[in-house]
């Protein structure tokens, strides 16, 4: 992957609970397959939550993160 900064890896494990790096791993495979608006409600929720607090990341987290990122939109404006 080319295209993500050099040490892209080594940053996101800092932020992961340590024990639950593996399955992390798999839930966030999992958000790349979503559409572009899902992807974006992930990467928000993930962001948010780097950002507010300093405790690791959890896999239910992660896993609550995708489960909102699929859940039906409305259409803007309606």
């Amino acid at each position: 992957m080319n295209h993500l900064p050099p040490n892209f890896a080594e940053d996101l494990a800092q932020v992961l609970e340590p024990s639950h790096r593996d399955a992390a791993a798999g839930i966030i495979e999992q958000a790349t397959a979503l559409d572009d608006e899902g992807l974006r409600m992930f990467l928000d929720m993930f962001a948010h939550r780097v950002r507010e607090s300093r405790a690791p990341i959890t896999h239910d987290e992660l896993q609550g993160f995708l489960a909102a990122s699929k859940q039906p939109r409305r259409p803007h404006g309606l």
